[in-house]
């Protein structure tokens, strides 16, 4: 009798351990984000058990739960950038049998559902409460979340958020083409000016990589500044693309964005091939031009295969490009081998222009 007595005890230790750890990792997006109330200390508190799952009915059955939104799209029309809204999805079980929703998923943190609670009898209503944090950038923007239940028709009942972002100072322009052949790479002067013809202050500007400077005074207060940017054309040949993001103290400015497009001084025509059922040892030909954008001849320094498995079979100039016949040459395969291949060639150019031509390859099935 008392091995009895201590396996039950130990039977109900290990359940309420097993009933406490489940309600505080049961943290999901279906559960009020307000913050917890402050503990009540009780006597003889009993762990609390969790409701139990309602029958998941076949699709088509008539006994089964239904989720009916109201109105699964709202539009708040005209926002602020980085401003917030509050909305909400009303629905209702319109099925014949307890709905459970597991969670309201959220696809990016800039919306946040909240829901009163999981379990809903027939013809009961419920809400899902959105907060929801508009982009700091201007533009039209769309936003899901989804009612994850056992509503076996729609599983995942899609909610739609929709809003217009829009700003009071704007930038231009907006997008460059650069070339590396012009005096300062032809960035032109940037505009930033006021809509609503309130003074700001610019507070920063950022380019990427450090490929420009553009000077500024902060303590400046203006409806229109004109920014001039120095381009480092060094580092600009060394990341071909990027933004340019500049911040204001206006309410209504968010963030300008300036994207930049440079054309390299060569420009590889196939820098990645790909290979399907390739055999051990049996070799495959590919035509490659290396292009030049700023009117220099083509000409190779050096070449170096990483893993050993391409390189140059030919080169013919046509003009001031370079046609180049690239062999890969797949090793040698036994059974501890994988069943793909990767290399990597690279090139240097005699003004030191490094170039990268890249292969993968996957071996024919025996």
């Amino acid at each position: 009798m008392k091995m009895y007595r201590n396996l039950s005890l130990f039977a109900f230790c290990v359940s309420t351990m097993i009933i406490l750890t489940g309600c505080q990792s049961d943290r999901t997006a279906a559960e009020p984000t307000s913050p917890a109330p402050a503990p009540v200390v009780e006597q003889a508190a009993q762990p609390e058990v969790p409701p139990a799952k309602a029958k998941v009915e076949p699709s088509g059955s008539k006994d089964a739960p239904q989720v009916t939104v109201e109105n699964a799209i709202h539009d708040f029309g005209i926002m602020a950038p980085s401003s917030v809204g509050k909305c909400e999805f009303n629905f209702t079980n319109t099925g014949k049998s307890t709905l459970i929703i597991e969670r309201v998923q959220s696809t990016c943190g800039c919306t946040v559902p909240e829901l009163e609670k999981k379990e809903y009898a027939p013809g009961e209503a419920g809400t899902v409460k959105v907060t929801f944090k508009a982009p700091s950038r201007k533009g039209s923007v769309t936003k899901h979340l989804y009612i994850i239940s056992n509503d076996p028709e729609t599983p995942r009942t899609e909610l739609t958020i929709k809003a217009k972002v829009e700003v009071q100072v704007e930038i231009s322009p907006e997008a460059v083409d650069l070339r590396l052949d012009e005096e300062n790479a032809g960035m032109p002067n940037l505009i930033v000016r006021s809509l609503d013809g309130r003074e700001f202050s610019i507070t920063q500007v950022t380019a990427g990589h450090g490929v420009m400077k553009v000077p500024f005074d902060s303590a400046e207060k203006a409806k229109m500044f004109i920014l001039k940017p120095e381009v480092d054309k060094e580092r600009l040949s060394q990341f071909i693309t990027g933004v340019i993001q500049v911040q204001t103290d206006h309410p209504q400015s968010g963030t300008l964005i300036v994207s930049y497009n440079v054309k390299p001084e060569y420009e590889v025509s196939r820098s990645r091939i790909i290979l399907q059922n390739v055999q051990p040892g049996v070799s495959e030909i590919k035509d490659v031009m290396i292009r030049s954008n700023y009117g220099k001849d083509v000409e190779i320094e050096s070449v170096e295969s990483k893993n050993g498995y391409m390189e140059i079979e030919s080169q013919e100039k046509d003009g001031i490009h370079l046609q180049l016949q690239i062999k890969i040459t797949p090793p040698q395969q036994d059974e501890s081998s994988r069943r793909y291949i990767t290399d990597q060639l690279n090139i240097t150019l005699k003004d030191g222009t490094k170039l990268t031509i890249r292969c993968s390859g996957w071996f024919k099935l025996k």
